[in-house]
């Protein structure tokens, strides 16, 4: 399976953060320039999807803590680990980039997140 290339933590990163491949690239693309504020319609630019898709990307990476939007500029608000985190994804998605959206839409696919697969199957 060519998910085998995305180590376990960041799979399981993916299943809790990233809902879509815009969400993943509005992610790194903000990580990649912390210092910068950016806006929806910035960013969707950058990303080549529509201000509605991004907003609804960005709403859900703000929800899930990892960017912060005040006033309509959005940025980077995750922990250090968290920064971590991002920045390994960053090196599995250039590297293996097929992989890392199987991830992402597997999640589609299957609404259990991991440890809901083995809570599920761990009480049988």
């Amino acid at each position: 399976m060519a998910t085998q290339y995305v180590p376990g933590d960041i799979r399981d990163f993916i299943l809790k953060h990233i809902a879509s491949v815009a969400q993943i690239e509005a992610l790194l693309l903000v990580w990649s320039s912390p210092e910068e504020r950016w806006s929806v319609s910035q960013i969707a630019a950058r990303i080549y999807t529509s201000e509605t898709e991004t907003a609804k990307a960005l709403d859900g990476l703000c929800t899930g803590g990892l960017l912060v939007c005040r006033d309509g500029v959005l940025g980077l608000s995750a922990s250090e680990e968290k920064i971590e985190m991002i920045r390994r994804l960053q090196e599995v998605y250039a590297r293996h980039l097929i992989p890392v959206t199987d991830v992402i839409h597997s999640k589609s696919q299957n609404p259990h997140s991991t440890a809901e697969t083995f809570q599920l199957r761990r009480d049988r």
